[in-house]
């Protein structure tokens, strides 16, 4: 059943224990074939963040909302700040492509709002987002 899954994407090792206990999968047993898994190399945490990662960034989702995607799968904190520092200078362009696909006519202070609301809730921080909108509003 595991490989079945993983033939499918990649999992986290949380993730993969956790389906497995949903389809009836006693705990324990769940825990041995994911670390047996682990150890044959099918399963990787590390391979699975830098292929979710790499989905989420071409969806336009910015670093916060990726790094709590991350941990809702059981992903550590230490491997989510490698993957997402590796990234640190695409956010920025990340997010001005994402205003400049989603802005509106007129572009004035409402429409600037709700822009800046709708990548907050992409997961783009602040800063990142308020440079993005004023480079999309002089232009550049």
């Amino acid at each position: 059943m595991a490989y079945r899954y993983l033939g499918r994407r990649e999992y986290s090792r949380q993730e993969l224990t956790r389906k497995l206990q949903q389809r009836g999968v006693e705990t324990a047993t769940a825990e041995a074939v994911v670390g047996e898994l682990d150890a044959e190399g099918l399963v990787s945490d590390e391979r699975f963040t830098e292929s979710f990662v790499r989905s989420r960034v071409s969806r336009m989702y910015g670093p916060l909302k990726i790094r709590a995607q991350l941990r809702q799968k059981g992903v550590g904190d230490d491997l989510i700040a490698v993957k997402l520092a590796s990234l640190e200078d695409i956010w920025p362009d990340l997010a001005l492509s994402w205003v400049r696909k989603r802005a509106g006519e007129p572009f004035d202070r409402k429409e600037k709002a709700r822009l800046y609301r709708s990548g907050m809730n992409r997961g783009f921080p602040h800063d990142i987002m308020m440079r993005a909108l004023d480079r999309f509003e002089a232009g550049t």
